[in-house]
């Protein structure tokens, strides 16, 4: 074990896991919008626009890399274990806050955003009603999942 483990105690341990492991999320997060400025990747309502100086993405790689390798020096000289992550679990989040997401988006709650047209109930909500529905169905998928996986004793 390096010599700086015992510089934090464990709330800071987590703290720094927490953080670098944000860290490579981001770092993710900035790969895959790069791989996405392509032409062609206008897929659903969600287009990206090709707006990056020229030789960004070039430039950029290796200072990805340079983050992603202190990152990781930093994380093996205090000792962190690092983040371990239910795929299920991370699913479920994103289900759950979009799932709230179209809840909010009804027209009842809509009228926070000013006088609504009375023909906005029968034409979106069936949609977001729909769309919630089909969330929830995957939501209730994984459930049902967990529940399995418990059984065998597996978290």
């Amino acid at each position: 074990m390096p010599q700086d483990h015992h510089l934090l105690n464990e709330h800071q341990r987590r703290h720094y896991e927490v953080l670098l492991a944000g860290l490579e999320d981001s770092l993710d997060a900035i790969e895959g919008l790069i791989a996405r400025t392509g032409p062609g990747e206008a897929a659903g309502i969600t287009r990206y626009e090709s707006d990056l100086p020229p030789d960004f993405v070039d430039s950029i790689r290796p200072v990805l890399t340079e983050l992603r390798a202190r990152a990781a020096r930093l994380a093996r000289k205090l000792s962190l274990r690092g983040q371990s992550r239910s795929v299920a679990r991370s699913i479920r989040a994103i289900l759950v806050s979009e799932m709230v997401r179209l809840e909010d988006s009804t027209s009842a709650r809509l009228r926070g955003y000013g006088a609504i047209d009375p023909r906005v109930t029968d034409v979106i909500d069936p949609d977001l009603h729909a769309l919630h529905a089909l969330l929830a169905s995957i939501h209730k998928r994984l459930a049902t999942t967990r529940k399995v996986d418990l059984s065998r004793g597996d978290q």
